[in-house]
């Protein structure tokens, strides 16, 4: 009898220490609203530490701003995108023009997904630049996930795309991409604690992009780890962290809404927007959309979260149409920085290169 009690109680605990396993019902849908906050690794945290029956504590996760994305179906988006993507995409959502190629400026922007039963992969992106619609498909699309997911699962992909606009300028992305589900188990976060699987991506990039209107020109080799852990039915990562040889350190984890460190009203997101030249020497500039001349507070804040430069009631002019602020006279070290500008009770935040 007490064999048979013991054989009952191991089955149970190996139950209890199961991991989980990710479908394409655990992507997100059109009409999904997913909060998230942007976080900086103030706690010198080790995302690379991982393995079966895992426990990842985050919880001393700082929020430095929050967005809300809205996934969308095709036909909610522009109708000029739709002979491009309705037959390779069944999904959309809002971007940040600076997350497709860092020195782009701040025009509306989608990004196009496709989820199937056997895979989740990003189709591309729809620019709306200067009022002229610019599809940019991958010629691959670039695959994210593979279904089912568990421990151990791996993927190749190559993606990329090339599209020279006449007037306006040209992009070109070559991506390739290694992935392996390394880990599961538990993960806390300041939203809470959930099971998850772990997938690490090694990406291999180079990016280039020109745009004539600014005479801006920007070559990039990007060398990147993206570490996600992914739980059931969240529809996006819980945690994801990108570790970039350029750009440093970025954190974005599943959240509910609350206040934030750095002054930004509870009900307030931020918005995000660019700076210029990317990366900078010497003179750091930015563009409003504000209705009028206003103060500004602006923060610059290192990868460790220190706060290195704050300086109180700029004056913003819209006449000039451009804020200037000369970075050689603060003499900061080279790398990558998080710069959090306040303007009539708005906060906008965007990062940068000290060249």
């Amino acid at each position: 009898m007490k064999q048979l009690i013991t054989a009952i109680l191991f089955t149970f605990s190996i139950g209890l220490a199961a991991q989980i396993s990710v479908t394409s019902s655990d992507m997100p849908s059109p009409g999904d609203t997913i909060r998230t906050s942007i976080s900086i690794n103030s706690n010198g945290y080790d995302f690379s530490r991982t393995g079966s029956d895992f426990t990842w504590n985050f919880d001393g996760l700082e929020t430095i701003s929050q967005t809300v994305d809205t996934f969308l179906s095709i036909t909610q988006t522009p109708v000029s995108f739709w002979p491009f993507f309705i037959t390779s995409a069944n999904l959309a959502t809002r971007q940040n023009a600076s997350n497709i190629l860092p020195g782009l400026p701040a025009v509306e922007t989608y990004r196009f997904y496709n989820n199937t039963n056997g895979s989740f992969k990003d189709a591309g992106y729809g620019v709306i630049l200067s009022g002229v619609p610019i599809p940019l498909k991958y010629a691959n699309a670039d695959m994210i996930y593979t279904f089912p997911m568990n421990m151990g699962t791996t993927h190749e992909s190559s993606s990329g795309l090339e599209l020279s606009i006449p007037d306006m300028g040209y992009i070109m992305i070559d991506r390739n991409r290694s992935s392996v589900v390394d880990g599961w188990g538990n993960l806390t976060t300041p939203y809470g604690t959930f099971e998850v699987l772990r997938l690490k991506s090694t990406v291999s990039e180079y990016d280039s992009i020109y745009i004539d209107s600014l005479q801006l020109g920007l070559p990039l080799q990007r060398n990147y780890i993206e570490y996600q852990w992914i739980g059931k039915n969240f529809g996006t990562p819980l945690l994801g962290v990108t570790e970039d040889e350029l750009f440093g350190t970025t954190i974005v984890f599943i959240d509910s809404v609350r206040g934030i460190n750095v002054g930004i009203p509870e009900k307030i997101l931020a918005k995000s927007f660019t700076v210029y030249p990317n990366p900078i020497q010497d003179f750091l500039k930015f563009q409003l959309n504000l209705a009028s001349d206003c103060n500004l507070s602006i923060s610059f804040y290192d990868m460790t979260g220190k706060c290195v430069y704050r300086s109180e009631n700029q004056k913003y002019f819209l006449k000039s149409g451009e804020f200037v602020l000369r970075l050689s006279e603060l003499y900061l070290q080279k790398g990558l920085y998080l710069i959090v500008v306040n303007a009539k009770d708005q906060v906008y935040t965007s990062k940068f290169i000290k060249d």
